[in-house]
């Protein structure tokens, strides 16, 4: 399983899904979009042309700026628990 989270430092979902991330046994890459400028244009590119956040990749498959009850029925599905 490969999981990928673009967010920003401070930013209250980011905080919230880095943290439960990890609290798990699953690794996975954070990239803070203030810093990382490849995952920024990156970003661009999904939203057109707008940097937003929280970002999730899971696998292939891109969840844009879920909500905190769609990132929890994410991590169901994955059957990953804090």
């Amino acid at each position: 399983m490969k999981i990928v989270l673009y967010g920003k430092k401070g930013h209250a979902y980011t905080v919230a899904f880095k943290n439960f991330l990890n609290s798990t046994d699953v690794p996975y890459v954070y990239k803070d979009l203030s810093k990382d400028v490849e995952a920024r244009n990156h970003s661009k590119e999904l939203y057109d042309g707008v940097v937003k956040f929280p970002t999730l990749f899971v696998n292939d498959l891109i969840y844009r700026t879920p909500t905190t009850e769609e990132f929890n029925k994410i991590m169901q599905d994955l059957k990953l628990r804090a």
